[in-house]
């Protein structure tokens, strides 16, 4: 009578919690001939029973047996049957129940540490008797969410009902939760005790009603369904800079009526006044908070900030992150890098030759006449050439826009960081760090690692050879003479090689970097010491050491352009809009074809390449 109302009591207390106990059923009852078969493990149930364990206990420890657990561990009057059944289930989910098997724990409170070991948490700081179990359950929701809501998680999670033989799946990062009913059990459930099983369980966040109305159908027993789904927590908006000059610029040229385009009206860049504001930081944003599906709230991640922009004619109010012109300029930003520069231009009134030398100057040239002969012009902001361009060596750090066209007869060459945009290319050598444009290309020899392209209605590349990272683009391409005309694009391993290269590079800059570094450190305690007086040699390892520095940030500023150009040229192509003709030979990506036959305008893959070679 008294171990049935002590079974009666505690069942009781598992149903508070949340727990699915039918005390109408009768306890499972023992088997005389499996009380035999168990005799082999050492455990004697009939002697058990003489000691006066009751039916539940002995149940639990028959379960045990079963599923080959070490009961010795409880299988002790001094234990209750709710107690060993914490015990079972640990040594069933694999973790050390030792934590909890002093007695004098009532079952609630083991429950608390075994859960907070199944999920891997550090249960020491609450696995103490003078704990009750609403601080144990307080103290392991902190634990679960410390570890949890910073997106982190642990293993996955399989749990088996013992009463309804129910299986839950938790995902590691308790995002998920999928629901598995036993196929055969002469059981159905209703939506309100598969919810009650869910609660048990601390799934109460997401719930699917979908699921929940497909694990009642008898035809899904034993599939598993989702059955409750967290809210992800989301990013934050980056921080940005917000611009108050025109970056979208060069400006696109004219497309005239006879299917020419004008670069007469190209502006180079916005151009900036003294005190002028350019750029002001926007700080990043705080992140969209998710949750798990036990109700556990997910941090979302704060958005990346940027570092302060440097660059030259500048001022700079770093308290507030904001930006104004210094001089008069052209303005030129680079967020790659993290620069924005205000370039002064300098303003050739007139012609570049021979005979008027060369012009080279820290910003932007602009020349209102013609570029010709032998002559030299190199800047580091951009270059503007009003006029004709027959000769001579054009070199910009930025952009070169040349508005009359070049027909170079094969004499110097075109260099730009940036952009080259001109009327038509004829002979003419170029090299640039993105795009080339012009109405025509004829005998050139052209370098882009963005891409090349010709436009407007009579847009042609003939004869020449044309090497483009990300791609190539114009109307006709070849020649019906006998002038072959070369196309490379997606030149990857060319660009493997290079940024191979600059690894070796780094790794030498690197090296030195580490032996100045540790030479300043030695000259300086000598110095401090008063062993050395003369500090020239000082001045000089410090002078090497910002000559590395600068060496190596721009080798990082290289990397990070071949890197974009590399992602650019996996997608390259050579688009012919109207007409491919004989005698070109297209390489994509290492696979060259030769055009044999006049063809008309589509676009050509290394993919479509290796189908013609077939």
């Amino acid at each position: 009578m008294i171990d049935d109302l002590l079974q009666a009591a505690n069942g009781l207390i598992e149903m508070a919690n949340g727990e699915l106990v039918d005390l109408g059923e009768e306890p499972v009852e023992i088997q005389e001939e499996e009380r035999g078969r168990e005799q082999d493990s050492g455990i004697d149930l009939a002697e058990l029973e003489a000691q006066g364990l009751y039916e539940a206990q002995l149940q639990e420890v028959e379960l045990g047996l079963k599923e080959k657990l070490p009961v010795e561990l409880y299988a002790q009057n001094c234990y209750n049957w709710m107690q060993m059944k914490e015990i079972r289930l640990g040594m069933l989910a694999k973790v050390d129940v030792k934590w909890y098997t002093n007695p004098l724990y009532n079952a609630e409170q083991m429950h608390q540490i075994r859960l907070g070991l199944e999920y891997g948490l550090d249960v020491s700081g609450y696995a103490r008797l003078i704990f009750t179990v609403s601080d144990m359950y307080k103290r392991r929701h902190a634990l679960m969410e410390e570890k949890y809501r910073s997106g982190g998680g642990g293993q996955e999670r399989i749990i088996l009902d013992d009463f309804t033989r129910i299986q839950l799946r938790l995902s590691a990062d308790l995002m998920e939760a999928w629901i598995t009913l036993p196929k055969k059990d002469g059981r159905s459930y209703t939506i309100a005790e598969l919810r009650r099983l869910l609660k048990k369980y601390e799934v109460r966040h997401g719930i699917q009603a979908e699921g929940l109305r497909q694990a009642t159908v008898e035809d899904t027993r034993g599939r598993e369904i989702l059955i409750a789904r967290g809210v992800p927590a989301m990013p934050g908006r980056d921080g940005r800079y917000e611009l108050f000059f025109d970056r979208e610029l060069p400006d696109a040229p004219e497309l005239l009526a006879d299917g020419s385009v004008d670069y007469t009206h190209v502006i180079v860049a916005d151009t900036a006044q003294p005190g002028q504001k350019l750029a002001q930081y926007r700080p990043a944003g705080k992140g969209k908070p998710g949750m798990t599906v036990t109700g556990i709230a997910i941090d979302g991640a704060r958005g990346k900030e940027l570092p302060p922009l440097t660059g030259s004619g500048i001022l700079a109010d770093q308290e507030n992150r904001v930006y104004s012109a210094a001089i008069k300029g052209y303005v030129t930003y680079d967020p790659g890098a993290g620069k924005l520069n205000v370039m002064q231009t300098y303003l050739v009134n007139g012609d570049v030759n021979s005979y008027t030398g060369s012009v080279v100057y820290d910003g932007t040239i602009h020349v209102s006449g013609s570029v010709s002969g032998k002559a030299l012009i190199r800047a580091t902001g951009d270059v503007i050439v009003d006029g004709f361009v027959s000769g001579g060596s054009i070199e910009a750090g930025y952009n070169v826009i040349l508005r009359g066209g070049v027909n170079a007869a094969e004499q110097g060459s075109i260099k730009a960081g940036g952009r080259i945009m001109g009327k038509f290319f004829e002979r003419a050598n170029l090299v640039a760090g993105s795009d080339i444009e012009g109405n025509y290309f004829l005998d050139c020899n052209v370098r882009s690692e963005g891409k090349v392209v010709a436009k407007g209605g009579k847009s042609r590349i003939m004869g020449g050879e044309m090497t483009a990272s990300a791609g190539v683009e114009a109307g006709i391409v070849g020649n019906y003479g006998s002038t072959r005309t070369v196309v490379v694009v997606a030149n990857l391993y060319e660009l493997t090689e290079q940024l191979q290269e600059i690894k070796e590079q780094q790794k030498k800059v690197g090296s030195e970097q580490e032996k100045l570094a540790e030479g300043r450190e030695k000259l300086e305690k000598l110095i401090a010491e008063g062993a050395v007086s003369d500090q020239r040699i000082y001045q000089k390892i410090l002078q090497a050491i910002a000559v590395k520095q600068n060496e190596w940030a721009l080798l990082e500023q290289r990397m990070e352009h071949l890197k974009t150009v590399k992602k650019n040229a996996m997608q390259a192509n050579v688009n012919v809009l109207k007409e491919l003709r004989p005698g070109t030979f297209v390489t994509i990506n290492g696979v060259t074809k030769m055009i044999t036959e006049v063809s008309p305008g589509g676009t050509l893959t290394e993919q479509a390449l290796l189908e013609k070679k077939k």
